[in-house]
């Protein structure tokens, strides 16, 4: 019943693998639970973690981050990377 991470995101989803997606002026990122920014807000759109892995967009463009915001798969990108 305590709020655990003061009230400061736009927007937030559930938390998956430890880490939440936030929105913070039209920007998606990601915090932990103790409310730390672990992927700073730059996307247009973003997905929860599964398996390790998120979908991000930006400018229409979809793809797979890790847990440190890297980019890991790329769908568009002929060699997958």
């Amino acid at each position: 019943g305590k709020i655990a991470i003061k009230p400061q995101f736009d927007w937030a989803g559930n938390f998956s693998e430890g880490q939440v997606e936030v929105e913070i002026a039209g920007k998606c990122g990601y915090i932990d639970k103790t409310g730390k920014i672990v992927i700073k807000p730059q996307f247009k759109e973003a997905s929860g973690f599964s398996e390790g892995l998120a979908a991000v967009r930006n400018d229409g463009v979809l793809v797979y981050i890790d847990r440190t915001g890297k980019i890991i798969w790329n769908p568009g990108n002929q060699d997958g990377n």
